[in-house]
């Protein structure tokens, strides 16, 4: 199969937007339960379970937030490469809506890294 780059990326991103609108659905659907005592248990949650819970999250939303990154990048990419001249595609172009630093970092080839566990973040 022979196809311009562009469609391929753009399918792709529109794969991940879909993932990431799934992802916030799981998210907001577990929210609640995690916020509850395990089941048939009079004791409330533990700040250490609770606090486990934030952390997962967290990591649900920042999962969320790079598929959308993602998404972000192959469409950009693709329009890029719809409007390439000879000097080709511009990766910096393609990120200018890229929220995540650390994302942006990993497509530049910088070397950062996906963050261990941290302590959760409380708004």
């Amino acid at each position: 199969m022979k196809e311009p780059l562009p469609p391929l990326l753009e399918r792709t991103a529109a794969i991940l937007a879909d993932s990431a609108r799934l992802l916030l659905q799981i998210e907001d659907s577990i929210a609640p339960l995690l916020a509850r005592p395990p089941h048939g248990s009079p004791v409330p949650e533990t700040v250490a379970n609770f606090r486990s819970s934030v952390v997962s999250l967290q990591k649900i939303d920042l999962l969320s937030q790079t598929l959308e990154d993602l998404s972000f990048w192959l469409d950009d990419l693709a329009q890029s490469a719809r409007h390439a001249d000879a000097d080709g595609v511009q990766a910096e172009q393609a990120m200018k809506r890229l929220r995540l630093a650390d994302l942006r970092q990993r497509l530049l080839g910088e070397g950062a890294t996906l963050a261990q566990d941290s302590a959760p973040v409380l708004f």
